[in-house]
């Protein structure tokens, strides 16, 4: 029966250990939402890890060679119990993940939201960056709406997504 593992990846190697991971047979899922990327102000879309470093790989441990995958290019090694046997996933967590996608294969953000109106949140960058704003919600271009104390008055930002952390 197939079960869900996680595999860690050296930096920015997912997309590496993804194709050898395939090519040996594995089922690999690697989740990815949209970002905006700024640089040279240029502002363009791309497709980001929702969790960087992370794949999961789906195997039977009893009939697949997961030993295997620690020797895979791009892979560090397999996240593993304390009886140094692959961690399992916990059920329907890939299900789940899956069932959000898009067309495009992407999970939207909206559908992430790790905030409720009212939390304190910090920011991450941008001008705001090291302020403490509450969270609003989302709009419909997967930006964070907060309300920041700055210079003494509340005032409404629009930050990405990405950019914001709990507290």
């Amino acid at each position: 029966m197939m079960r869900w593992f996680v595999a860690y990846t050296q930096p920015a190697k997912e997309s590496i250990a993804q194709k050898h991971l395939c090519e040996q047979g594995f089922e690999v899922y690697w989740p990815r939402f949209k970002k905006t990327r700024r640089h040279a102000r240029k502002t363009e879309e791309v497709l980001a890890p929702l969790f960087p470093r992370y794949l999961f790989v789906g195997m039977n441990l009893e009939t697949a060679p997961w030993r295997s995958v620690n020797g895979t290019r791009g892979v560090s090694h397999l996240l593993t119990g304390s009886d140094n046997r692959p961690a399992e996933v916990p059920e329907g967590l890939v299900e789940t993940l899956r069932a959000q996608e898009n067309a495009e294969g992407v999970v939207p953000l909206r559908s992430l939201v790790f905030f409720a109106k009212g939390d304190t949140v910090r920011v991450l960058e941008g001008p705001f960056q090291e302020y403490m704003a509450v969270f609003e919600g989302l709009d419909d271009k997967q930006r964070a709406q907060l309300l920041l104390s700055f210079m003494g008055r509340e005032m409404a930002v629009s930050v990405p997504a990405g950019s914001i952390e709990a507290v």
